[in-house]
């Protein structure tokens, strides 16, 4: 068996990952901070990074064996989905935030301003029952 492309596509993969990790925690930051042209910008390399991931993925679903290496790849890969989800979660309160902010200013009856725990924190609340009157 010829390992040398199986080699070459773990370093690649290994140092996509790397950048992807990084490109996850620069979307992060330009999250907090409402940075749009930079969320645009990253978007379209983060794009480029799982495309080649999907590639090296291929190539490790063909392997016969899958060495210690291809399973760090795929912890970090893991790691990547984390940060993906921590994002998500971000946007989402977000978007909460603004949505709640224009129901208020249209003066929609139905709504209550977001509550804040001990932390300082927006307090979650299940469902749409969050911006609805008890």
């Amino acid at each position: 068996m010829d390992t040398q492309p199986q080699d070459l596509a773990l370093a690649s993969a290994q140092a996509d990952l790397a950048v992807l990790a990084e490109v996850l925690e620069q979307e992060f930051e330009a999250l907090k901070t409402r940075q749009l042209a930079k969320l645009n910008a990253l978007d379209e390399t983060k794009t480029g990074l799982l495309t080649r991931l999907q590639a090296h993925g291929d190539a490790f679903s063909k392997a016969e064996e899958v060495s210690d290496q291809w399973v760090n790849a795929r912890e970090r890969l893991r790691q990547c989905r984390d940060m993906h989800f921590r994002n998500v979660q971000l946007l989402r309160r977000q978007l909460d935030a603004v949505q709640g902010a224009l129901q208020s200013l249209m003066g929609d009856d139905h709504t209550l301003p977001p509550l804040y725990d001990k932390g300082g924190q927006v307090q979650r609340l299940s469902g749409i029952r969050a911006y609805q009157a008890i």
